[in-house]
């Protein structure tokens, strides 16, 4: 069993897989595997607006940085 299957999110962790743009766009294939988004890009950015609202601009534009970056939750599978 995968052990960190029962960690439990922290609201940083859902932050960070909202403001993750992979999600909502297919990103060009020098940057990314291809893949077919999860969400509309609408979706992506009201979710996004939303966000913007709860953390204040700059901390959301530092966990965009996080993210762009490549800090974001993963498992171990």
């Amino acid at each position: 069993m995968n052990e960190h299957a029962h960690e439990e999110w922290t609201p940083g962790d859902v932050a960070a897989m909202i403001a993750n743009p992979f999600y909502a766009i297919e990103i060009d294939p020098m940057l990314a595997q291809p893949h077919q988004p999860m969400i509309s890009e609408d979706e992506w950015v009201a979710s996004n607006i939303e966000l913007i609202g709860q953390l204040g601009p700059d901390a959301y534009l530092r966990n965009l940085l996080a993210v762009l970056k490549g800090n974001y939750p993963q498992t171990n599978d």
